[in-house]
């Protein structure tokens, strides 16, 4: 259901503090998530040094990305600046 209309059904009084309450859960939540994510470096990259690695969305969602090993996965990220200049082939020098 959507919150402002539960929000709406609340005497007047209350609605402040249910919006704040509302606020603080949502921001938990969101950090709590971004703290399993910094969390998860190591399981998920064992072998990366810290310097490969990158912060992309995948399908809305945030992942590690180590664009020297897993190349092979850049396609399948949602596309930002730098991922289009990962993808661009690197020209040989003479």
């Amino acid at each position: 259901m959507n919150q402002s209309f539960l929000i709406r059904n609340i005497p007047k009084k209350i609605q402040k503090q249910m919006r704040y309450e509302i606020k603080l859960i949502n921001e938990n939540l969101e950090l709590k998530e971004e703290l399993n994510l910094y969390k998860s470096v190591h399981k998920s990259h064992p072998n990366s040094a810290i310097c490969n690695l990158y912060i992309k969305k995948k399908r809305g969602k945030k992942v590690w990305i180590d664009k020297i090993i897993q190349y092979w996965e850049l396609e399948e990220l949602d596309m930002d600046k730098d991922i289009i200049e990962w993808l661009k082939p690197i020209r040989c020098e003479r």
